[in-house]
This record gives C-alpha cells, sequence and structure tokens, in this order.
C-alpha cells in the first residue's frame, strides 16, 4: 500500500485488486484499476491498453510493423544505454526537474513530489531512462504492484526542433518501453498498463498517442478507480471535498443571469 498524507486526512492506495492492509492506519482508501467497482464507494471507470508479458516469445514481435522496425534501429544503431532502478529515490530530485521542464513545455500539469515519495518509500516505483553518450534522452516512471507494472509519467529530451533529434528521440522513447518491458517479464511480471487511452479521438493530439500505445499490440481494457471511505474523518473530509468542487464548479451570478433573462428555470 502506498500511504500518503494529505491536509487532513491519510490516503492509502492499492492497486490491480491488491488487498489492502487494515492496520495502515489510514483514512480514506483509493483503489486502482480494481476489476470491478466497490458497492456504496465513490466509482470512477478507466479505459486503458495492457500488453501481455507472460511467455517466452518474442515481446517486439507483437509490435506492429512500424513500431518493431523503430525499435530495432534504436537498438542496433543509435548507441542507447538503459539506466533502470527498483529504488530510485536518490533520482527523483533530477527527474522532477526535468518531468517538471516537459510539462511546462507541453501544457500539462507537474508531477507530485509527494506521491512519487510515498511510492518510492514503499518500493513500489521504478525509474528507467535511455541515455546516449551520457545524456537522458528520454525518462520514464512506473508504479508496480503484484504482477503488473503501470506507466505513470514518460518525459522526453527536445532540445532542438530539427527533425533528425526528433526521429531520435522517438525512437529512444519506443526502445525504452521495449527494455522496460524486458526487465519487467525478468522479474516476474506478466501486464503491461500502458497508463490509460483516449475514448475520444476526435482531438488528433490523442489519437497520435493512442496509435503510439496500441502499435505494441496488447488488449484494450477497461478497470475502475474505487474511493472508500474508512474513518469517520475520511467521510467528514470527502463530504467536505465534494461539497467544494461542487461550489468551485457552480456558475456564478454573473453566469447565470443571462439564463434567467432568457427565461432558464
Amino acid at each position: 500500500m502506498i500511504r500518503i498524507k494529505g491536509r487532513a486526512v491519510v490516503y492509502g492506495e492499492t492497486w490491480y485488486d491488491e488487498v489492502p492492509d487494515c492496520r495502515a492506519g489510514v483514512d480514506i482508501a483509493i483503489h486502482r484499476h480494481r476489476h470491478a467497482p466497490i458497492e456504496g464507494a465513490r466509482n470512477e471507470p478507466f479505459f486503458s491498453i495492457v500488453s501481455d508479458l507472460s511467455g517466452d516469445a518474442d515481446l517486439a514481435s507483437r509490435f506492429d510493423r512500424d513500431c518493431r522496425y523503430k525499435v530495432r534501429r534504436a537498438d542496433t544503431k543509435d548507441g542507447l544505454a538503459l539506466a533502470f532502478s527498483l529504488d530510485p529515490a536518490d533520482q527523483l530530485a533530477e527527474f522532477r526537474a526535468f518531468y517538471d521542464a516537459f510539462a511546462r513545455e507541453k501544457a500539462v500539469p507537474a508531477c507530485d513530489p509527494a506521491w512519487l515519495a510515498a511510492a518510492c518509500a514503499a518500493r513500489q516505483l521504478t525509474v528507467a531512462r535511455a541515455v546516449q553518450n551520457g545524456e537522458t534522452l528520454v525518462w520514464h516512471v512506473n508504479v508496480t504492484s503484484g504482477r503488473t507494472a503501470r506507466m505513470l509519467h514518460s518525459a522526453s529530451c527536445f532540445r532542438t526542433t530539427g527533425n533528425d533529434h526528433r526521429a531520435l528521440i522517438g525512437r529512444a522513447n519506443r526502445w525504452l518501453h521495449w527494455q522496460e518491458m524486458l526487465r519487467f517479464r525478468e522479474m516476474g511480471l506478466i501486464r503491461y498498463d500502458w497508463g490509460g487511452l483516449f475514448e475520444d479521438e476526435t482531438n488528433p493530439e490523442h489519437a497520435g498517442v493512442n496509435r503510439f500505445k496500441k502499435s505494441f499490440g496488447g488488449e484494450a481494457q477497461r478497470s475502475w478507480h474505487c474511493t472508500v471511505p474508512v474513518t469517520l474523518r475520511g467521510r467528514a473530509w470527502l463530504w467536505l471535498r465534494d461539497a467544494w468542487r461542487r461550489h468551485k464548479a457552480a456558475p456564478t451570478s454573473t453566469q447565470a443571469a443571462p439564463q434567467l433573462a432568457s427565461g432558464a428555470s
């Protein structure tokens, strides 16, 4: 279980039907990627794609033709080296600086340092890098639970806009996924969760992300994130949190005025 101390409560996260430790001293239990919702819980569906790591077959044989070509080229011609850690506490600050710069460029949220530290303390965090000539080109961070690894963060170094460099980064990113899948299989893991699929592909960028993940093979799956209050404090905090979110989402009087003027009831 990954324990995270919030402002007023302690959260405990379990992943993939892991049985929570009742003695963990948490106020709110969060079950990530359960196979089914929990009755009476706050349940949110999640759509992803999962690669099968079991068996002895060549994992790259499951990739589509273009993906397989780019991975093999990266492996044989790009001079990449893998840096992989099961205990990455001493790398988190460097990763956060790299990822947060990447996030600003891409206009996506920064990573959560408290969560990363908690997952690392629970020994459920892995960090992998694709390195060329001493320079890190791509970082990946995964959470592991049971026999599953799940992609959390991926960040790339686009130091130039040249097409050759961008193509190198793309190959390094694919190569790093492949190398991680091999390493996870060596560790006895049998599933690699790609961390989500966009169900609406009308946005070209979302469609591109989906194509990238699907190019490695895998099977689309639906799971559930379930939030369960464990203590009275946890129940009260969830009620207050939900009330605050409803308040923030409610239209202001200025926003509501046109509706009232047009006769909306």
